[in-house]
């Protein structure tokens, strides 16, 4: 089990239930984008924890047995703050992930992340960039970087989202921290789902405005599935997702 992966499903776990569906939607082999709205930090042990036992896993490729066939990796872009920090930056290196800093740094990033996906990798990034959340937590404007790596590499992308990861912790960093700690107690459920994937002739020929707008639509409508149900298909407290081979995209 990878580092980051491993920890990331004891964090999930520690801190409360996760329902999980739609997770045979999420590829094992590239190249593919997904993207996944974001709320809170805390939303991240749960998106990373829930995509490795779905069987993509927070690394590089390890070019492992069934690696691309029967597990797969992703490469989230993320922060330099994540990078900074001493206790998750070695951490966010180990699992691969590509650093995005200010303004002037962007298009390294985006040139980085366009160069795992020509080498077949599976990209991971959050649109709306930070977690300055709405008070619904429904998804806010989505930034440009995730239209423009569609465009450039002609992969799919696979809206996910989680519905509402702030009942963990939200807000600053230490009161993120502070209700993680009590969710050890509280044990609330988040909800994540995983789309159809947005195929690139759904987006071929459209403007880099008009692939974000898709893109953010389809997570929207991921999210607003959740948000007007009650709980996942496995019933309260479901943790496991379902047992599959790569899907086709």
């Amino acid at each position: 089990m990878e580092l980051v992966g491993g920890i990331a499903v004891g964090l999930k776990r520690l801190f409360g239930r996760v329902e999980l569906d739609g997770f045979e939607n999420l590829p094992v082999s590239g190249p593919a984008i997904v993207a996944v709205n974001h709320t809170t930090i805390a939303d991240v042990p749960v998106v990373l924890g829930a995509f490795h036992r779905a069987g993509l896993h927070p690394s590089v490729p390890c070019e492992g047995m069934g690696c691309g066939s029967e597990h797969g990796h992703v490469r989230f872009l993320a922060s330099s703050l994540v990078f900074r920090s001493r206790m998750i930056g070695p951490l966010a290196r180990h699992a691969g992930m590509i650093e995005i800093g200010w303004r002037w740094s962007g298009p390294a990033a985006l040139r980085s992340a366009r160069e795992a996906l020509a080498r077949g990798e599976i990209v991971g990034i959050y649109p709306e960039g930070d977690v300055s959340a709405t008070d619904d937590g429904s998804p806010r404007r989505f930034r440009f970087g995730v239209g423009r790596l569609a465009l450039d590499s002609g992969a799919p992308v696979i809206p996910v989202a989680h519905h509402d990861a702030r009942v963990i912790g939200s807000g600053s960093t230490a009161r993120s921290l502070g209700g993680a700690l009590t969710a050890v107690v509280r044990r609330p459920t988040v909800r994540l789902r995983a789309g159809r994937p947005i195929r690139p002739e759904e987006f071929a020929g459209c403007s880099i405005r008009e692939v974000v707008d898709m893109v953010q639509d389809r997570v929207t409508e991921v999210w607003r599935s959740l948000a007007t149900t009650s709980g996942g298909p496995d019933g309260p407290g479901a943790v496991r997702p379902p047992r599959r081979t790569n899907p086709a995209l």
